[in-house]
């Protein structure tokens, strides 16, 4: 008992700054800025960074009285992060090693269910060594649809959800429970294991700098929590192309084609240089035959995303050297 009223003692004490990126958001920004005023916890602080958007996100977000930086079109998640971050005043960390700040960063087309920021909290509260905490992630649009609690990784790099194919709520998944890694959608850090680990890596622009991250913390020695109680909706738009994707790396803004180049990096960069070889074939293989299997299916432009996300790794090592290198 007593440890549960410690705990929540110590809720009022975080501080907990809510970090929006958007890019051409304002089919569901209403919705996500209206939840993040109805949370249970409050908020400490909302900083929005804004990557280019031509549809009005950044007005729709000033005139909720959030701080909006901008940013150029092409630039990456990470990078939005980043700047938020660099706003905030100097890391204040305690005598005995500890920082009450944390981030929670969300995207324009997510929206948490009112107890959720609380519902992650609590749980990291309870657990010292979390680092990261993510939600239950529900469809935007069909709201008993389960897309992840939690990801892991296959050993070609297929993201793994451990779900069923449309798997619907019940309540089946709402314990608290170790994962390899949480969405970006949702994902509470603390400020000072974001920090240590140099926040996102840069060569991941978009698509799979979640997974990179949850993995990175593992090896830095903490855990990453999937908190089912805790709920968020998301609307998935660029994976969906229900946006555009238009990073740098976004080569002719084909999400699949990022999607796979990020997947192999991923297990590139991490991977054991005694493995690495055996990785790289695997993944080499893997591509060929999705790509056989997309051709079959008479979908041809597929099928060279699987290819072209390897050759750009083949033929442009540069990034893959330099995050073994940070690594």
């Amino acid at each position: 008992m007593q440890y549960g009223v410690s705990v929540s003692a110590a809720l009022s004490e975080q501080n907990v700054t809510a970090i929006i990126v958007s890019h051409d958001g304002v089919t569901w920004l209403s919705e996500v800025v209206a939840s993040l005023s109805s949370q249970k916890l409050k908020i400490d602080q909302i900083i929005a960074v804004d990557n280019g958007s031509i549809d009005g996100s950044p007005k729709l977000l000033r005139n909720a009285g959030i701080k909006v930086i901008e940013q150029d079109r092409e630039a990456g998640f990470g990078s939005a992060i980043a700047a938020a971050v660099a706003t905030l005043p100097k890391l204040e960390i305690s005598a005995n090693g500890e920082s009450n700040e944390w981030l929670w960063i969300l995207h324009d087309d997510c929206a948490p269910d009112r107890q959720a920021l609380k519902q992650l909290l609590t749980a990291a509260l309870e657990r010292p060594q979390v680092g990261i905490a993510g939600p239950k992630i529900l469809g935007w649009y069909d709201r008993k649809h389960i897309l992840e609690t939690g990801i892991s990784i296959t050993e070609n790099g297929s993201r793994w959800t451990g779900l069923e194919e449309r798997e619907h709520d019940q309540g089946q998944h709402d314990e608290i429970k170790m994962v390899l890694a949480v969405s970006t959608a949702g994902m509470l850090i603390k400020r000072s294991l974001y920090e240590e680990l140099g926040g996102f890596d840069p060569s991941l622009e978009l698509f799979r700098d979640d997974v990179d991250l949850g993995w990175r913390a593992h090896i830095a020695g903490y855990s990453v929590i999937c908190v089912g109680e805790a709920i968020l909706y998301h609307a998935e738009a660029a994976a969906t192309e229900r946006r555009s994707v238009d990073v740098r790396d976004a080569l002719l803004h084909r999400p699949l084609l990022l999607d796979r180049r990020n997947a192999a990096f991923v297990l590139l960069a991490n991977s054991s240089r005694w493995i690495l070889p055996w990785v790289a074939v695997q993944l080499l293989f893997t591509a060929i035959g999705r790509s056989i299997i997309y051709l079959l299916a008479k979908l041809p432009g597929y099928a060279a995303d699987e290819i072209a996300a390897i050759a750009l790794l083949i033929f442009k090592p540069a990034d893959l050297i330099k995050s073994r290198r940070y690594r």
